[in-house]
């Protein structure tokens, strides 16, 4: 795949697919609200989403993280809808939560397999070329995947259904599960509130193998699309 860059807010990256996000004026997006669900887990979707993405193994949190993050999510009960700072920061606390049982990969690190996270960069790269949805920067860890995107088509919960079903049965049979599920039910979902957001979202992705200590640059982890 020819590496080709792609610019955000006037910063140059690197990515694997033939994608640009044009130079804009700094603004706060207040896009259309699309759908709020709640699972376990707080979902959102908008009008012309740009979504950050991670999708993590069944078994990748043990149970005592499982409570920890769905009491967090919990506490969204006791604000409107129209409180965004304050879900935001449950949003937040969520995310920080999950990131510390899944950095440390200690548990499920069955994306290691090369033939699983070939799986995973092709279900990837064949979504970007049926152009359901552009795919800005992702990076595969050994128990989870981050991904940054636009939606192009579709809707965000379905997109993402498709993906864990296909890439989840393909998977599996190279590890021979036998029916037990290889992702957990949920994923977390957050969509870029503006331009300087993307660019933060996308270092985040690229500085997650260094942050959990699998590499000392991010350039020598094999699995981003860098």
């Amino acid at each position: 795949m020819i590496s080709t860059a792609t610019t955000i807010s006037g910063k140059t990256h690197r990515c694997r697919e033939t994608t640009h996000i044009s130079s804009k004026t700094q603004m706060i997006r207040n896009p259309k609200t699309i759908e709020f669900w709640m699972g376990r887990l707080p979902h959102w979707e908008v009008e012309d989403g740009r979504y950050f993405v991670t999708i993590h193994l069944s078994g990748a949190i043990p149970k005592r993280g499982r409570d920890q993050i769905h009491n967090i999510a919990a506490e969204l009960s006791k604000f409107a809808k129209q409180q965004l700072d304050e879900r935001l920061k449950i949003q937040r606390k969520i995310f920080a939560e999950m990131e510390s049982w899944l950095d440390s990969c200690e548990y499920k690190p069955l994306l290691r397999n090369e033939k699983i996270a070939q799986i995973l960069v092709d279900a990837i790269e064949t979504r970007t070329h049926k152009e359901i949805w552009q795919m800005f920067q992702y990076v595969i860890m050994p128990n989870h995947i981050h991904m940054f995107f636009e939606l192009i088509r579709g809707r965000l919960k379905f997109a993402l259904e498709d993906f864990k079903t296909w890439t989840g049965r393909q998977s599996g049979s190279l590890v021979h599960l036998d029916g037990k599920r290889f992702w957990q039910r949920e994923w977390f979902d957050h969509w870029s509130r503006s331009d300087d957001e993307d660019d933060r979202i996308i270092e985040y992705i690229r500085q997650n193998p260094v942050k959990a200590k699998l590499v000392r640059s991010y350039l020598e982890w094999q699995w981003g699309s860098w």
